[in-house]
C-alpha cells in the first residue's frame, strides 16, 4: 500500500528578511564606517607628523651644510669633503641620502650632489620650503658669499613612509574588526537560538491545551515578549476552555432528552404501523431524532478531542485497536450489504489508546455514511522503517479534488449523492484534531492510490521509536 503524506512548503513573506542578518549587517556596517573614518583620520594625522618631522630634519641638515659651506670659501675643498661623505654613505639605502646643490645669485650651479635629478629642478631663490618636481626643497642663504644652498628630499619617500605607517596601523585594526564581526555574529546567533528555542516550544505545544512558556533560560531582552505571549496564551486558553465547556455541557445535557424523544418517536412509529398515512411521518421523525442523537455524540467527542487534559504517551498496538473497532462495527446496519474487511500487520506507536480508538471509529463511521454505493470498507495498518500508519479505505463514490482540503473543517460535508446531509460534518474535524495531539499526520486521498474511485483516510506516525 502506498502511503501519501501531504507536505506544505514553507513560504517566506514578501519583503521578509532574517532578523539576525539585519542586526549583524547593521552593526558591521557601523563598525566598518567607524573603522574607515578612523583610518582616514589617522592617515591625515600621520601625514602631518611625517611632513613636519621630515621638514625639520631637512632644514636641520641644510643648516649644518650651509654653516660648513659659508666657512669654506673654496668650493673644491667642500666638494672633496662632501664626496668623501657621500662615498661613505653609499653603503646605506638610497632613501637615507638627500640631494643638494649650491647656486649663486644668478642661479648658476656652483656645486651639486651626485643625484642628477635634484640639480635640474627649478626652485625660486628665496629662503624657505617648496615642492618641485617630486622633491621637497629647503633653500638657505649664504649671505657672506652671495650663494644659496638647496637641500632636497624626495616626496616619494614620505608617501612610502605614510603607506607603511598606515598599513601597520590598520592591519591590527582590521584583525580587530574581523574579531568584532565574529563576536557580533556569535552574539546575534545566540539571540536567534533563544528565539528558535522559544518558537520550538510554542510549536510543540498542543494547540488545544495551551500552557505558559517557560521563562528559565530566556534572554533578558526576550523576557517581555515571552511574558506578553504568556498573557495572550492565558486569555486564548480561557476562551477555548469556555468554548469546550459549553460544547461539552450542552451535548451532555442534551443526551438524556434526545434519548427520551427518540424512544417516544420509536414508540409512535410502532403505534402508527397500521396507519400508512402516519407511519411515513413517524419514520422520518425517528430518523431525525437518531441523527440528532449522533450529532450530540459527535459534539461530546469533539469536546473530548479538544480537551485540555494531556494525552498519555504509551505503546499502542495499532492492529489490536483496529481489530476491536472492526468487531464493533461488523454488525452495524449502516453497512447495507457492504463488507468490513481488516488488513492488519502488527504495528506499534507511542500515543493514547483511547484517542487512537476514537479517531479510528470516526474514520469508520465516515466511511459508513459517505461510502454508500461501494462494496467494502477496508481497515488496514502496517509499519516500516519510515513510520507506521492506520488507514480506512472505501470504494464508494469518493469526493472531488476541490473538496479534499476543506473536509477537516467543522460541519463540512462531502457534496456527493445520497450522502449529502447524512453526516454531522464533524468526524474528520475530530480526527484532524486528534492527529495533531497524537503527533500524527492525517492524509485524505480520493481516489486511493491504484483505484478508480473511493476514499482513503490515513493516519501516519513518521519514524517511530523502537519498542522497549
Amino acid at each position: 500500500m502506498t502511503v501519501r503524506v501531504p507536505w506544505k512548503r514553507r513560504r517566506r513573506l514578501p519583503g521578509a528578511s532574517s532578523l539576525m542578518s539585519r542586526l549583524a549587517g547593521s552593526i558591521m556596517l557601523g563598525l566598518a564606517l567607524l573603522w574607515l573614518v578612523g583610518v582616514i583620520g589617522s592617515a591625515v594625522v600621520l601625514q602631518r607628523l611625517i611632513d613636519g618631522k621630515s621638514d625639520d630634519e631637512l632644514q636641520e641638515t641644510g643648516l649644518i651644510l650651509v654653516s660648513f659651506i659659508s666657512r669654506t670659501p673654496d668650493l673644491a675643498a667642500v666638494a672633496d669633503v662632501l664626496a668623501d661623505a657621500q662615498a661613505r654613505a653609499a653603503a646605506y639605502p638610497p632613501h637615507d641620502r638627500f640631494a643638494y646643490r649650491v647656486v649663486d645669485d644668478a642661479g648658476r650651479i656652483l656645486l651639486h650632489s651626485a643625484n642628477a635629478p635634484a640639480v635640474e629642478v627649478a626652485v625660486p631663490l628665496r629662503e624657505g620650503l617648496a615642492d618641485a618636481g617630486g622633491w621637497r626643497v629647503a633653500t638657505l642663504g649664504d649671505r657672506a658669499n652671495a650663494r644659496y644652498l638647496q637641500v632636497a628630499d624626495p616626496l616619494a619617500e614620505r608617501r612610502e613612509a605614510l603607506i607603511a605607517a598606515v598599513f601597520w596601523l590598520t592591519a591590527p585594526l582590521a584583525v580587530l574588526l574581523a574579531f568584532a564581526a565574529f563576536m557580533v555574529l556569535r552574539a546575534s546567533r545566540s539571540l536567534m537560538d533563544h528565539v528558535r528555542r522559544t518558537a520550538k516550544v510554542v510549536g510543540e505545544r498542543d494547540p488545544t491545551a495551551m500552557g505558559m512558556l517557560p521563562l528559565s533560560g530566556v534572554a533578558t531582552e526576550m523576557r517581555p515578549a515571552v511574558e506578553a505571549t504568556n498573557q495572550l496564551l492565558g486569555r486564548v486558553s480561557e476562551a477555548l476552555e469556555a468554548e469546550r465547556s459549553f460544547t461539552y455541557n450542552s451535548a451532555h445535557e442534551l443526551r438524556t432528552p434526545i434519548a427520551a424523544a427518540l424512544a417516544q418517536a420509536q414508540l409512535m412509529a410502532s403505534l402508527c404501523a397500521h396507519r400508512p398515512e402516519l407511519a411515513q411521518h413517524a419514520a422520518r421523525l425517528v430518523d431525525s431524532m437518531a441523527r440528532l442523537a449522533r450529532l450530540a455524540e459527535r459534539l461530546l467527542a469533539l469536546a473530548r478531542a479538544e480537551g485540555a487534559e494531556p494525552l498519555t504517551r504509551e505503546w499502542v498496538d495499532l492492529d489490536r485497536v483496529a481489530r476491536l473497532t472492526v468487531e464493533e462495527f461488523s454488525h452495524d446496519p449502516r453497512l447495507e450489504g457492504r463488507e468490513l474487511v481488516a488488513d492488519l500487520v502488527p504495528a506499534r506507536v507511542r500515543g493514547d489508546v483511547d484517542a487512537i480508538g476514537l479517531a479510528l471509529r470516526n474514520l469508520v463511521e465516515n466511511a459508513l455514511v459517505h461510502g454508500v454505493g461501494g462494496r467494502s470498507i477496508r481497515v488496514s495498518c502496517a509499519s516500516d522503517r519510515d513510520g507506521s500508519y492506520l488507514a480506512v479505505t472505501d470504494d464508494g463514490p469518493g469526493v472531488g479534488p476541490d473538496e479534499l482540503p476543506t473536509l477537516t473543517e467543522r460541519f463540512r460535508r462531502a457534496g456527493h449523492g445520497s450522502a449529502v446531509g447524512l453526516g454531522a460534518g464533524l468526524g474528520l474535524s475530530i480526527v484532524a484534531m486528534l492527529a495533531r495531539r497524537l503527533r500524527a499526520r492525517l492524509s485524505l486521498n480520493s481516489p486511493p492510490a491504484g483505484a478508480a474511485t473511493g476514499f482513503e483516510a490515513l493516519l501516519y506516525w513518521p519514524r517511530p521509536a523502537k519498542p522497549f
